[in-house]
C-alpha cells in the first residue's frame, strides 16, 4: 500500500502542470511511497493537458495513474472520479496550478503517524507572478484535539481550527469512507461538502504550523474568474445546502444541531452576501429572496441561537429576514458588512 494518494485535477493546465508536477515527483519520501493521480477534466485544449499526463504516466509508471473524463465535473467532479482509484494510507489533494514543498508528504506523513491523526492539517503561502510567495496575514499553531465526549467536539467545532479547503490537509483514507464523503460536483465553492462531515466523523486531528503548499492566486484561473461573478457565487449557498442536507440524514444532526445551524446560516446565508460585499457585487433583491428562501425554508428558528452572543452582525441578518427584509434593510445592512479579508465572527478564512 501507497503512504499517501494525491488527487490532482487538472483543466486546461497545461501552463502549469510542469511546475505541479516537479514539485510532487521531487518529494523527500520518495515517489515509491506515492500515489499521483491526474484527472484531466475534459479539457478542451487539442489534448495537450492530456498528453503531458501521459508524459507523467510514462515516466513514473508505478506511481502515476492517468484518468481522461469526457464530461466537465469541475473539481469536485474531478476530484470524486480520483477518489474511487485512490488505495493509499492516506489521502491529500493538490490543485494542478498550485505547487508543494519537497518535504510536505515526508513532514506530514510523519506527524500523522505520530498522533494517529484522522485528518492533519499544515500551513500554507500565497504566490503571484508579481510578489512572488508571500505569507498569510494569520499563521497557523501547532495543536492536536482528541474528542472523547461530545463537549468536546462542541468545542472543537466552534474553535474553527480546521478550515474547509481541502488541500491543506491529510486524511485517512479509512475516515472518508466512513463517513461517505464525495465533492459536490458541476459547482464551484465545492470543497465543504467533503470537509466539514469529517469533523464530526474524526475522533484526532492534528495541526501544524510548517508551510508546506504554495496557492496560486491566479487571475487567470477558474476560481478567480468564478468569484467575480454573482452567478457562481450563490454556487456556494448550494453547497452548504448540500452539506445541511448531508448532515440531516447522519447520527450527529440532532445532538450537534446548534452547531450545525450555526454553520449552515453563516455559511449558507450570511457568507453569500458578505463574498458579495467583499466583490463589490450588487445583489437584487429577487437574488437576495432566493437566498433567504433557500436558508429559512432549512431552519425553522433561525432568530434563535444558543451562539448569538458570538455573532450579533449574523442574528441582525437572521431576524430582520425572520420579519421580513425590504428593500432599504437589504442595502443598509449591505454597507454595514466588512468590506477586508477578515474573519467576521464566525467564519473560516477568506483567501
Amino acid at each position: 500500500m501507497k503512504k499517501v494518494s494525491v488527487i490532482i485535477p487538472c483543466y486546461y493546465a497545461k501552463k502549469w502542470l510542469p511546475q505541479c508536477f516537479l514539485s510532487l515527483a521531487n518529494q523527500t519520501i520518495g515517489t515509491d511511497s506515492l500515489e499521483l493521480i491526474f484527472i484531466d477534466d475534459a479539457s478542451r485544449d487539442k489534448g495537450e493537458t492530456w498528453e503531458l499526463l501521459l508524459m507523467f504516466e510514462r515516466a513514473y509508471p508505478d506511481s502515476v495513474i492517468v484518468i481522461r473524463l469526457e464530461e466537465n465535473k469541475r473539481q469536485g467532479g474531478a476530484r470524486n472520479e480520483g477518489l474511487s482509484y485512490a488505495t493509499g494510507e492516506y489521502i491529500a489533494f493538490v490543485d494542478a496550478d498550485d505547487w508543494v514543498k519537497p518535504q510536505l508528504f515526508e513532514e506530514a506523513y510523519r506527524r500523522a503517524k505520530e498522533t494517529d491523526a484522522d485528518l492533519l492539517q499544515f500551513d500554507f503561502c500565497l504566490y503571484t507572478d508579481q510578489t512572488g510567495e508571500f505569507k498569510r496575514r494569520t499563521a497557523m499553531e501547532d495543536a492536536f484535539y482528541e474528542i472523547g465526549s461530545e463537549e468536546e467536539r462542541r468545542k472543537f467545532l466552534l474553535s474553527e481550527k480546521i478550515t474547509y479547503g481541502c488541500w491543506n490537509k491529510l486524511y485517512k483514507r479509512t475516515l472518508v469512507q466512513k463517513a461517505g464523503v464525495r465533492f459536490a460536483e458541476h459547482v464551484v465553492y465545492e470543497e465543504p461538502l467533503f470537509v466539514y462531515p469529517l469533523l464530526f466523523y474524526g475522533e484526532r486531528f492534528a495541526v501544524i504550523s510548517d508551510t508546506l503548499y504554495v496557492y496560486r492566486q491566479n487571475e487567470a484561473g477558474t476560481m478567480w474568474q468564478n468569484m467575480q461573478q454573482a452567478d457562481t457565487l450563490f454556487d456556494h449557498a448550494k453547497v452548504q445546502q448540500m452539506v445541511w442536507q448531508f448532515m440531516k440524514g447522519t447520527e450527529f444532526f440532532h445532538t450537534f444541531y446548534e452547531e450545525i445551524k450555526l454553520y449552515f446560516l453563516h455559511t449558507c446565508f450570511y457568507e453569500t452576501l458578505y463574498f458579495a460585499r467583499l466583490r463589490n457585487m450588487k445583489i437584487s433583491m429577487e437574488q437576495y429572496r432566493q437566498l433567504e428562501e433557500m436558508a429559512l425554508k432549512e431552519v425553522l428558528d433561525p432568530g434563535q441561537s444558543a451562539y448569538e452572543t458570538l455573532i450579533p452582525q449574523q442574528m441582525k441578518l437572521y431576524r430582520l429576514a425572520q420579519n421580513g427584509m425590504g428593500e432599504e434593510e437589504l442595502a443598509s445592512y449591505m454597507d454595514q458588512l466588512p468590506t477586508g479579508l477578515e474573519k467576521s465572527g464566525y467564519g473560516d478564512f477568506i483567501i
